[in-house]
């Protein structure tokens, strides 16, 4: 039987294989840590994004949660500081303020609302919506670095404003493609730069208070034209009653005043015919001094509906309240009233009758005077405001109660004690200054009272109508 022969095995060969094995396990290592870190790198890349989506998820909640609390706010302050406060929240700056439009004027931004640490911009500080830093803010729509805009596009002014908030940014709040303000924040706390994120969110939430804003704006207006009317409603009413009151009034005085006079005439009759019983002449004569006061009630009364026809001319009113304060200051002095004036050094003159508002003046002093039974403090003012002159008349008396103010320029009504007054001093002073085209009001103040007189400037001269 042949045996077999076994193949002889080369050494070489061997050791040709164990290496291939070895280098294909080298490479398969290889391979491996490659795959590892491009694994690693993708996990990492995904962990950013993922992160990165959160944060927008995040600030995408907030702005939806802020736009409808700020939508259901309709105080305009409450508003703005509710907007600065997040915006400072959110981004943890420093500091910030809103710039606004005020008093009407469209070609200015005002800083309106200010928080944080810090030196501000100041009250008279404005940035101009014609400039070119508004332009080009209205222009870009987004956010904006203040070290990218100082000094580029910018005003000294600006300049001035902006290097408050170094290293801030500046946010446009568009309005239907209009700039309507401006937020100004410093940079963060921590010193590190604004990211596209806090960019993108203070874009976004912008955009939402400026809708905000001007629906806050539009209630606040809706509310102060509600209260005006109202006001005029209410001046109209007690306009009409005072007149209707002054009407009876007059025809009452008229009636009153033929035999009144009828009634003098024979007093003096029965004067000179009892003039050898000295009693009945003391009598006759107390009987003629009450007369003579419903003589002076009735005139009063006449006054309150047609005040005396004295001419009109231009008329100084600080040297009229002057004249009547010279006159009273020993009154006021011995009842230990500080007076206090308060002029305007620039004077204008109101068309008027000098006597007529000789007396308004010096009943409203007389009231005060005897508001301050136990002394106090009368402040005078005038103050002019383009087309209208104020004076103001001020006490640190009791006041009035709310529930009796509309009525105290009614004829005969009177918070005065029973015989010290006669009710009618208010009621001609209603009469005289409605004869020169203005008006007279009172409130109370957190001490005493202050009656208000308002009265046109004007340069053309007019005349009283007594023919109606």
């Amino acid at each position: 039987m042949k045996m077999k022969k076994q193949p002889v095995k080369k050494p070489g060969a061997s050791r040709s294989r164990a290496a291939s094995k070895k280098a294909s396990r080298a490479i398969g290592s290889e391979s491996v840590a490659a795959l590892k870190e491009q694994l690693e790198e993708k996990i990492g890349t995904l962990s950013v994004t993922n992160r990165h989506l959160k944060r927008k998820i995040f600030d995408l909640y907030t702005v939806f949660e802020i736009s409808r609390n700020f939508n259901a706010v309709l105080d305009y302050h409450t508003l703005l500081d509710s907007f600065i406060f997040t915006c400072l929240g959110q981004l943890s700056a420093l500091k910030g303020t809103v710039f606004l439009r005020k008093d009407g004027r469209a070609d200015r931004f005002h800083p309106i609302k200010s928080k944080g640490s810090g030196e501000l911009p100041h009250p008279d500080q404005f940035i101009c919506a014609e400039s070119k830093l508004a332009g080009y803010l209205t222009k870009l729509n987004r956010p904006a670095l203040v070290d990218d805009l100082v000094g580029n596009i910018t005003t000294p002014e600006e300049d001035d404003i902006l290097g408050k908030f170094e290293s801030g940014i500046v946010v446009p709040l568009i309005y239907q493609t209009r700039l309507s303000g401006v937020l100004v924040m410093a940079e963060k706390i921590s010193g590190s730069e604004f990211t596209a994120d806090d960019i993108e969110f203070l874009s976004i939430l912008g955009n939402q208070i400026a809708v905000a804003i001007e629906n806050a704006r539009l209630y606040e207006g809706e509310k102060m034209a509600t209260k005006q009317l109202r006001a005029a409603q209410q001046q109209l009413l007690q306009s009409e009653k005072l007149a209707a009151l002054g009407e009876m009034s007059a025809k009452i005085a008229h009636e009153v005043n033929n035999p009144l006079g009828i009634i003098k005439n024979y007093i003096v009759l029965l004067q000179r015919a009892i003039e050898g019983n000295p009693e009945a002449r003391e009598f006759t004569g107390i009987v003629k001094q009450e007369i003579d006061r419903i003589a002076t009630i009735v005139k009063q009364l006449l006054e309150f509906h047609r005040p005396g026809a004295e001419p009109f001319e231009p008329v100084d009113v600080v040297e009229v309240v002057n004249d009547v304060l010279v006159l009273m200051q020993q009154q006021l002095a011995s009842r230990n009233i500080t007076l206090i004036k308060d002029f305007p050094s620039e004077r204008q003159r109101v068309q008027g009758s000098a006597e007529n508002l000789k007396q308004v003046f010096l009943n409203l002093i007389i009231n005060a005077r005897d508001a301050m039974d136990n002394g106090g403090e009368l402040k005078v003012s005038v103050i002019q405001e383009e087309e209208k002159l104020y004076i103001l008349f001020s006490d640190t008396g009791p006041g009035i109660p709310a529930e009796l103010i509309p009525r105290i320029f009614e004829p005969f009504f009177t918070t005065k004690e029973p015989g010290e007054g006669t009710g009618l001093g208010l009621s001609v002073c209603y009469g005289i200054i409605k004869n020169h085209c203005g008006s007279i009001t009172f409130n109370n103040l957190d001490s005493g009272g202050c009656f208000k007189i308002q009265l046109p400037i004007s340069d053309e001269k007019r005349t009283d109508d007594t023919s109606a």
